[in-house]
């Protein structure tokens, strides 16, 4: 088994790499011209890469819910649970990030003032 320092320093590695990945994925995106698809493409690849479970069913530790699903899925045999460790997680904060984006998102839209299109004044700063 790894220590706790072990595992820090795995994160740190493997965070870096995933900023890379969805600095990629920005640059990929960033010509798409409805903002809420763009933004929920970038959250869901966010929330892919970094939602963690337990490393091993014994151990505290935690690791990426991607990976682990991919070994315990691809690698891991006599075990029921196969993808589904790392991937209910995944599914779970995902439609909780959408919901929340969504709401927020709205909340953004309720407060923002409109954008003057006709070149007028405010005809409550004209007093």
């Amino acid at each position: 088994m790894y220590s706790a320092e072990n595992y820090l320093w795995g994160w740190v590695a493997y965070s870096l790499g995933a900023m890379c990945l969805l600095f990629c994925l920005w640059l990929l995106v960033r010509k798409v011209g409805i903002g809420a698809i763009r933004h929920i493409i970038l959250l869901l690849a966010t929330v892919a890469l970094f939602t963690p479970v337990t490393a091993y069913r014994d151990d505290p530790h935690l690791a990426p819910a991607f990976f682990v699903s991919l070994y315990e899925g691809l690698l891991a045999s006599g075990d029921d649970m196969g993808f589904q460790r790392g991937l209910a997680p995944i599914m779970a904060i995902s439609v909780i990030s959408i919901v929340f984006y969504l709401i927020s998102r709205l909340i953004v839209s309720r407060f923002k003032k409109p954008a003057k299109t006709d070149g007028s004044e405010d005809p409550q700063q004209a007093e």
